[in-house]
C-alpha cells in the first residue's frame, strides 16, 4: 500500500500542469505531478518537495479536491495506492535544473495528447475546472482487480 500526492495546478486560461509520462517503451499517457509521502511529512509537504524536485517549481497549495484509491494487480500482486490530490497554484520557478526532471506540459484536461489517467480523475478534473472547483471533496475509486475466479 502507498501514499501518494498530486497537484491540479490550472493556468488560469484552461490549462492544467501535466507529468507526461517517463516510462520508456510505453505509450504516452498524462497525469497530475506528485509523487510519493515519506514518513515524517504531511501529503502537502510532499507535494511541494515532488514539485521542487521534479519541476524546481515552488507551488501554494490551497485545498484538497480528491482523495483516489486505486486497487490493481502488478506483476502478480495486490496494490492499494491512496493520492491526495490538492489544487494548488503555481508561484515562482527556482534557478536550477531539478535533481528529478520530468516531463511537464500545460495543456487542458479534455485534450491531452495521450489518455489523461486515471479516468476517473480526468473526468472530475474537466468537471471542476470548467465550475471552479467549488464541490466539497471527492472520494474516487479505481478498482482493476481481477474479478475472483468461480
Amino acid at each position: 500500500m502507498s501514499v501518494r500526492t498530486r497537484a491540479v495546478i490550472p493556468d488560469g486560461r484552461g490549462r492544467v500542469l501535466f507529468d507526461r509520462t517517463h516510462h520508456p517503451g510505453k505509450a504516452p499517457f498524462y497525469w497530475l505531478p506528485g509523487g510519493g509521502v515519506e514518513p515524517g511529512e504531511t501529503a502537502e509537504e510532499a507535494l511541494g518537495r515532488e514539485l521542487i524536485e521534479e519541476a524546481s517549481l515552488v507551488i501554494r497549495v490551497q485545498r484538497l479536491l480528491y482523495l483516489s484509491e486505486n486497487l490493481f494487480v502488478e506483476s502478480g500482486d495486490y496494490r492499494h495506492e491512496v493520492i491526495l490530490y490538492f489544487l494548488a497554484e503555481a508561484g515562482e520557478t527556482l534557478p536550477g535544473a531539478p535533481v528529478d526532471l520530468r516531463n511537464h506540459e500545460w495543456h487542458p484536461p479534455d485534450a491531452t495528447p495521450g489518455p489523461f489517467l486515471p479516468p476517473d480523475v480526468a473526468a472530475a478534473v474537466v468537471a471542476d475546472l470548467r465550475d471552479g472547483f467549488r464541490r466539497p471533496v471527492q472520494h474516487l475509486v479505481t478498482d482493476e482487480r481481477p474479478a475472483p475466479a468461480a
